[in-house]
């Protein structure tokens, strides 16, 4: 009876140590490391671009715009478009029909003619039948043409009897339009204007201090001020050489990309890029991260990322120059370095 129960104990102390063997066994197994993939490039001396900021707005320039007029007074039946609105060559603009008083004329001209043209036939008749001279024939002849004359000369300044359709000329957008329908316009006023929108400009504004950096052919960067996500791109066409009397700035006109969408009238902030530095050590932009408003980058160090402190300067959109913390060709991580932390294995693409 005692062997049987020291036999059933030893059985039950061998089940209850198992379990702890295998704990043992796998808590003995090795912890792999991390090991982050980066993408590194080397800290290297070049030149930083220097870039000048100016403001201004998209306009047409003046060959690029169709003014819109007639040659006479006419009263605005009604207008087809606003400003802003794009336009295809032959779409109708607005309709006009004459006045009161060009009615009148327009009529007595057309009377006139009518009556000559009879007395010339009249002429003819009785010079046919040697009842009427000559020089009574030439009379009337000169009068008939003298008639049609002024009618052509009324029609060509009021536009004829009826209603005028004025049309676009070409395929642009309406830049803007003064005439409302009711109202009369006098001869050679200025209706409305018509853009291309290959002659959009932008019209930017320089400091008088700072347009002897600027050169016609150089590039621009803007974006849209509603819209600054967007880069764009340009470059200057010309350089004024006198001060605005209202903004007291010089003006800049630049030239839009062919890839460029920019409505007329937008407002945009523009990047003049002027010239470069002299080289100074840089790293491209995306390697430099902050912490509290300080600068740091990760360098690789014996395939591990060292969090390295800098002295950061001059961003010029593409590198940051780097005034102190990092020597020539050092590397230092610019892709994937949000993951990291001070001393984690990596490996370099």
């Amino acid at each position: 009876m005692t062997l049987r129960i020291a036999l059933w104990s030893a059985c039950v102390l061998a089940l209850a140590s198992a379990p702890a063997a295998h704990a043992d066994e796998d808590d003995a197994q090795p912890t792999v490391a991390a090991v982050a993939s980066v993408r590194v490039a080397p800290a290297t001396l070049a030149p930083m671009k220097v870039s000048l900021t100016a403001y201004g707005t998209a306009n047409f320039s003046a060959d690029a715009l169709q003014t819109v007029s007639v040659p006479y007074q006419a009263r605005v039946v009604s207008v087809a478009v606003v400003a802003g609105q794009a336009v295809r060559k032959g779409d109708a603009l607005l309709v006009l029909a004459p006045t009161a008083a060009a009615a009148l004329e327009l009529q007595r001209a057309g009377n006139d003619a009518q009556f000559a043209r009879k007395e010339l036939a009249r002429t003819r008749e009785l010079f046919a039948q040697h009842l009427a001279t000559n020089t009574d024939l030439a009379a009337a002849e000169q009068a008939t043409h003298n008639s049609d004359a002024a009618l052509a000369s009324a029609n060509a300044r009021y536009g004829g009897t009826g209603e005028r359709t004025l049309r676009a000329t070409r395929d642009g957008v309406v830049a803007d339009i003064t005439a409302h329908a009711g109202e009369i316009i006098t001869a050679d006023t200025a209706i409305a204007h018509v853009g291309d929108t290959s002659g959009l400009r932008l019209d930017l504004a320089v400091e008088p201090a700072a347009i002897a950096q600027v050169h016609a052919g150089e590039a621009v960067k803007f974006h849209l001020l509603q819209d600054r996500a967007t880069e764009q791109h340009a470059s200057v066409e010309r350089v004024g050489s006198q001060i605005d009397a209202q903004t007291r700035l010089i003006p800049v006109v630049a030239k839009l990309a062919d890839s460029a969408q920019v409505p007329p009238g937008a407002a945009v902030s523009a990047q003049i890029e002027t010239g470069s530095s002299e080289p100074v050590l840089g790293v491209p932009r995306s390697a430099v991260l902050w912490r509290d408003g300080k600068a740091y980058v990760f360098v690789i160090q014996s395939s591990k990322a060292t969090l390295r402190w800098v002295d950061a300067g001059a961003d010029d959109g593409e590198r940051i120059e780097i005034r102190s913390g990092l020597a020539v060709n050092e590397s230092v991580v610019v892709l994937g370095n949000y993951e990291l932390q001070d001393g984690m294995a990596v490996k370099a693409q």
